[in-house]
């Protein structure tokens, strides 16, 4: 099961250090993921990315893949279920008034158990999408999905986030080891005059908050080089 979460949140100048690229990287160039991750980073700290190794398998019940603690149905999409019964449910968070979200592809790019301070936070992972993200400019457009913990074990929730140049690698530690936080170049509002924002994400246990950096966004997605510039609010 997955639920649509439009952000509809207020277009702020984001503070450092946690959301950063403050007045020392205004109007800069991002020509790749890597310059585009250090940009929105700023001198946040990083959050820790330790890999997890995944199995892809069938059975009579299907597909699946198997991510650490996690696993994920490849047949009906979403993850399975807990030896329980339970499901995580997957949280999509995407712009007020935008397009649903692409179908995802359930078979993981890269899984990372996310660590900060030290102690285990939870789980991201990368993926494509079904016919996007395959080839050509397309393969610009990532999905994000976080799945915070309790303790041990995942809390109930999952959270999606389609960004530009996205990855796990722009995890940041937030406000404390309970939270993190990930900034994230999406598609803007339909009715907004640039089409593309920065989006400051910070996730908990509880679930994931936004909030808009006032900074303008400027470059073509689709062009041949993707760079975007990053301007001052």
């Amino acid at each position: 099961m997955r639920l649509q979460r439009p952000v509809a949140i207020a277009a702020i100048a984001l503070a450092c250090p946690v959301f950063a690229a403050c007045a020392a990287h205004a109007d800069a160039l991002a020509k790749n993921a890597t310059e585009l991750r250090d940009l929105l980073r700023g001198p946040a700290a990083a959050a820790t990315l330790n890999p997890i190794r995944t199995e892809s398998w069938c059975g009579p019940n299907g597909c699946f893949v198997d991510a650490g603690d996690l696993r994920l149905d490849r047949d009906k999409g979403g993850f399975a279920r807990d030896k329980a019964g339970k499901r995580i449910q997957v949280i999509e968070h995407k712009p007020m008034g935008g397009p649903a979200l692409p179908e995802l592809d359930w078979t993981p790019l890269d899984a990372y158990e996310v660590s900060v301070g030290g102690k285990r936070w939870g789980s991201c992972m990368e993926f494509t999408h079904t016919g996007l993200g395959k080839s050509g400019v397309y393969q610009r457009w990532v999905s994000v999905m976080l799945v915070p913990f309790e303790g041990s074990q995942p809390a109930g929730s999952a959270h999606r986030f389609v960004g530009y140049w996205a990855g796990c690698d722009s995890l940041q530690a937030g406000a404390s080891p309970a939270e993190v936080a990930l900034p994230v170049v999406e598609r803007n509002e339909p009715a907004a005059g640039k089409p593309l924002r920065v989006v400051g994400y910070r996730c908990t246990a509880k679930g994931c908050d936004g909030k808009v950096d006032a900074r303008p966004v400027d470059g073509d997605p689709t062009g041949e080089s993707g760079a975007l510039a990053i301007g001052k609010p």
